[in-house]
């Protein structure tokens, strides 16, 4: 493929020339065919390095719930819903006002799961309860508690979902998601789907305990865009849902702490086995309990991952300083009821710091979460521009950089060489106000508008 006269982003600017594209990859010249895109403006796909496809998929499939404000809305909104079983996702105490009314949801005979926006907490009535096997006076499960839930109640159509979240990401020029799928399918459902995916996968696969990944060997290249190279474990739970582990006393109590998850040694357990079967282990951690528990096996483990690190002792810096993260720079924007409800006064540590770690040399790179922020880069940069990133360090961080703590280093870049990843847009991209108008992964066309 030749593409004519198009202003090419090359090292935070804008460069027109003619793009050359041979056998997926960026190439010195090609026999076409020909492409004539003149006035218009071509990125390298945004790399997403902390996400998950099929939750994105389930944020636009089931019932959405970010902006339900009032428990009757909620009410009105699950009553009209004719799934068989009734799912939502989104909700949160700031915006409903609480948790989701139980007395309420259980007026309605079918199974309904309400997760809150962080995916750490939901609220079941007593239909779903009747399915999983487990009842509770309020309907609140937490953290391994969710696993049973997604386990008894799976999603009936999840190749649907997938392809709704592949959508999503592309819609915005995101050309590669290191995603978190296995919750709630199969290992081979999620192979199947994964073996039909558009967007480049790195596929962080999620294990309760240490047994079964040692049993697990079907770690490897699934397809050309498809990598399932890495295992995701938590440490810890959320801010939002008072699970993330901290090393004091959440305001207001007198001994919780949050929920530690696991324990140190469990954690260097998976480190051990990731290393020997050449896998990255990402480890989700929120409070500064959570991420000392990681620090401490990092240190030993270099070249894993930390998802979130919202809160860092600072003695647990040079633990980390041959590990990666995968951070939210606009959490620290959403974040600001919570911090000053949930995080002790005097927790003398650092708090979102994301640019400090930048700065400090820290391997880091920007991720949505989503579903539980925007899955659009336009969101997550904006935010880093007020965090006080610049520009180019941002499209940096959502690009190459992303691609890089995977393992690829001819990602993330339109050079000669790298794969041929990369959106078309009619308005400068740079203006942080427009999605592209087509999208193509490896010199295909995956996506147009």
């Amino acid at each position: 493929m030749v593409i004519k006269n198009a202003l090419i982003y090359q090292n935070g600017e804008f460069i027109k020339k003619d793009l050359y594209i041979q056998e997926k990859f960026f190439a010195l010249n090609s026999s076409g065919p020909f492409l004539h895109l003149s006035g218009m403006y071509l990125m390298p796909g945004f790399v997403d390095s902390h996400a998950h496809v099929l939750g994105v998929g389930h944020k636009y499939g089931y019932l959405n719930l970010e902006h339900i404000d009032s428990q009757e809305k909620l009410f009105d909104v699950i009553k009209n819903c004719n799934d068989t079983i009734i799912k939502g996702r989104g909700w949160s105490e700031q915006v409903l006002g609480g948790y989701p009314d139980w007395k309420l949801i259980n007026q309605i005979n079918k199974p309904i799961v309400l997760k809150r926006r962080c995916g750490h907490v939901a609220v079941l009535n007593k239909a779903a309860m009747d399915i999983v096997g487990i009842y509770k006076p309020d309907g609140v499960f937490k953290e391994k508690e969710l696993d049973m839930v997604e386990d008894k109640l799976k999603d009936e159509n999840p190749e649907k979902f997938f392809a709704m979240g592949e959508d999503q990401f592309l819609k915005h020029g995101v050309t590669f998601v290191h995603s978190d799928d296995l919750h709630g399918v199969s290992w081979e459902q999620l192979k199947k789907i994964l073996m039909k995916a558009r967007i480049r996968i790195f596929e962080k696969l999620y294990f309760a305990n240490v047994e079964d990944l040692v049993e697990f060997d079907e770690f490897g290249d699934l397809t050309e865009k498809v990598h399932v190279k890495g295992v995701k474990i938590f440490a810890d739970g959320s801010l939002g849902g008072k699970t993330a582990y901290l090393s004091v006393p959440y305001p207001g109590e007198e001994q919780y702490r949050g929920i530690r998850v696991l324990e140190t040694d469990k954690i260097e357990d998976f480190a051990r086995i990731c290393g020997e079967k050449k896998v990255q282990l990402s480890v989700h951690a929120i409070g500064d309990a959570a991420v000392h528990q990681v620090a401490t096996v990092y240190q030993r483990y270099p070249g894993n991952r930390i998802i979130h690190a919202q809160l860092v002792n600072r003695d647990d810096l040079p633990l980390l300083k041959e590990s990666y993260f995968s951070i939210q720079p606009h959490f620290a924007f959403e974040d600001q009821e919570l911090i000053v409800k949930r995080i002790p006064k005097d927790l003398d540590v650092l708090k979102y710091d994301f640019l400090n770690l930048f700065k400090q040399g820290f391997k880091i790179s920007f991720s949505t979460d989503a579903p539980v922020s925007p899955e659009d880069p336009k969101y997550v940069i904006e935010k880093a521009l007020r965090m006080g990133f610049s520009l180019k360090e941002a499209i940096e961080l959502y690009t190459v950089s992303g691609a890089r703590i995977a393992g690829f280093d001819i990602i993330g870049e339109i050079k000669e060489g790298y794969l041929a990843d990369f959106a078309i847009y009619e308005r400068n991209p740079l203006k942080l106000e427009d999605d592209p108008v087509a999208v193509y992964v490896s010199g295909e066309l995956v996506w147009e508008r």
